[in-house]
């Protein structure tokens, strides 16, 4: 696969010899940051079947440029859709193009098929058909999202903020405009509509569509509700209805005699300087994006900074805050890079490593090789950001590498992973006190169901038991710890990783939520806040923010967050440019110009 630019939008060529090409109109939002791993098989799935597939972040989503409170988000929407389909056209010469939407995605793919008038085929995937309808979700999302008790009311009561992003009032009230039951004339001669359920409104837009002279074959999306969710929640692929899709798309799909593979322009310009898809590690296999700031405000003597996977999510981050604060630092002049880890996003797995593995000390070395990218290109120093998991790969990287000078963990769940953990368990068994879960496990026993899936040996519920132990055990030796620490001055694996941190003069910066659950792992390993600070560590100090999720899924927190760093970066800065290494270290990267 080839990384893209054009019109403004970042995207993704998976090439095959076949003049049928196919666009792939993602989903919104969480949904999108769900699904975009699946979202990238299934352009694979398609390409290896003779359709050349684009997929592609929409205007103001994803490594686009833009943001989501823009203007006229809709129409940006539909207009990328356009640019699309116009460069698989001209660039890459298909004779047909096919249209592909999920969800919201499928409501903009249908839009922009009207207007175009030349798509020869639409696929409708659990479309979104009303966009009031959608709104509605939306807004059941984020009232129903776990938030503290003392968080602040929203910046702007008709915005609406789900799954950490944001439809703007305006974005709100031109998607309630929206109802594909309505819409004057056909969109595409052939469409396909495959939905999880065949209710009324469903029947209504097949129906409505046939009455406009489109030829609509329609079946059930199965697994849908498995797919569009998070990995660690069981996230499956729907393979029969991909399947039914693929075989759709190829019918009477012309051929063409060799793939055609344009040189595409991959430099993505912005206001606050450029982007650069950039492939690094052992045979270029890894994935990332350099954020590079104008020549004019670049600050050589800033250390570079390497934002880290948040969970199972891409290298936009959660809430695509990677993507806003590199371009936020950009502008202060200096350089970043967001990178995929292997397994994870856009990068593959290593042979022997599972995909979409967290809390896994080998992807340091995965870091470690954006650190090589990043100083052949001058950056000898580098600041290390990652969010829960993200920030365990920092912590372990950062023991490695002297490289590392200055590391910001946010939230942090565990300092330690053992081998075989869940995220679900690891998530159960989050309390602060002994006796939380020793209740929680009286409690759980006492329950006749779960007493039997015990009796037959399941695995998940005998998982969370464990789980739970090792929790207690952890929480026991935390206090006889402090114990011997105090009498004896003996330390943890933890205490001593930050003592040697500070001793090679690297600084961290702990940040958490008020009542974050990762907030006890700092009793655990004897790490004693004293106001901003850890006792008897000088350079780790913490950040407190009053009032934010686990992954400051409201505006506010975010911009709070972004001000911590900043800030943190800003104090960590050189007085002047270090000299450039007289022999640069050999490195396994490649950034793609533009052609």
């Amino acid at each position: 696969m080839t990384p893209i630019v054009f019109g403004g939008c970042f995207g993704w060529l998976h090439p095959a010899a076949g003049n049928r090409g196919v666009v792939l109109c993602a989903a919104h939002g969480y949904e999108e940051l769900c699904v975009h791993r699946q979202w990238g098989a299934l352009a694979e799935r398609l390409a290896a079947a003779g359709m050349p597939t684009l997929r592609f972040d929409y205007r103001g989503t994803g490594d686009s440029a833009g943001h989501d409170e823009e203007p006229q988000r809709l129409r940006a929407w539909i207009d990328s859709v356009h640019a699309a389909v116009r460069w698989m056209r001209e660039q890459v010469g298909v004779s047909e193009v096919a249209l592909v939407g999920l969800r919201l995605g499928g409501a903009i793919a249908t839009l922009a098929a009207k207007e175009l008038g030349d798509i020869d085929m639409l696929a409708l995937l659990a479309p979104t058909i009303s966009g009031r309808g959608y709104t509605r979700e939306m807004k059941a999302l984020a009232a129903f999202s776990p938030m503290p008790e003392n968080a602040p009311a929203p910046q702007s009561p008709d915005d609406i903020e789900a799954g950490g992003f944001v439809l703007t009032a305006e974005t709100v009230e031109a998607l309630k405009r929206v109802d594909l039951r309505q819409l004057d004339g056909r969109p595409a001669q052939r469409v396909l509509l495959l939905t999880p359920a065949d209710g009324p409104f469903e029947k209504r837009l097949a129906q409505h569509l046939r009455e406009q002279g489109a030829e609509v074959e329609a079946g059930p999306f199965d697994g849908f509700e498995e797919f569009i969710c998070e990995v660690h929640y069981g996230q499956r692929t729907p393979e029969a209805a991909f399947a039914t899709l693929t075989a759709w798309l190829r019918c009477g799909a012309p051929a063409a005699a060799v793939a055609h593979e344009p040189r595409p322009i991959v430099r993505l310009e912005l206001l606050e300087g450029a982007e650069t898809p950039t492939f690094f590690g052992d045979e270029a296999r890894l994935f990332g994006i350099c954020c590079e700031p104008r020549p004019e405000v670049a600050d050589r003597a800033a250390p570079a900074v390497i934002f880290i996977n948040t969970g199972h999510h891409r290298h936009i981050g959660a809430n695509r805050m990677a993507v806003t604060l590199s371009r936020r630092l950009a502008a202060h002049g200096i350089t970043s890079m967001r990178i995929d880890i292997a397994g994870l996003g856009d990068s593959p797995a290593w042979q022997g490593r599972p995909e979409n593995k967290l809390y896994d000390k080998a992807a340091c070395g995965d870091v470690r090789a954006a650190m090589d990218c990043l100083e052949a290109q001058g950056h000898r120093e580098c600041v290390l950001i990652g969010l829960c998991s993200g920030a365990y790969v920092s912590f372990y990287t950062a023991v490695q590498d002297t490289r590392v000078i200055s590391q910001v963990m946010i939230n942090l769940q565990r300092f330690i992973w053992r081998e075989g953990e869940s995220l679900t368990v690891a998530t159960r068994t989050a309390r602060t006190q002994v006796r939380d879960l020793g209740n929680e496990v009286t409690g759980a026993l006492r329950r006749p169901d779960i007493l039997l899936r015990l009796l037959k040996g399941r695995r998940r519920e005998w998982s969370i038991v464990w789980g739970m132990a090792r929790r207690m055990t952890d929480l026991v030796r935390a206090r006889f710890g402090r114990t011997t620490h105090t009498l004896f001055g003996v330390e943890g694996e933890v205490a001593r990783s930050f003592r040697l941190l500070s001793q090679l003069g690297t600084d961290t910066l702990l940040v958490y939520c008020e009542g974050d659950p990762g907030l006890v792992e700092l009793e655990v390993h004897n790490l004693h806040r004293d106001g901003n600070r850890i006792a008897g560590l000088d350079r780790v100090a913490v950040e407190m923010i009053d009032g934010a999720d686990h992954t400051l899924t409201m505006r506010w927190a975010r911009e709070h967050l972004a001000g911590i760093i900043e800030a943190h970066l800003v104090s960590r800065r050189r007085p002047a440019a270090l000299p450039a290494p007289s022999t640069p270290r050999a490195a396994n990267w490649k950034a793609v110009e533009a052609a």
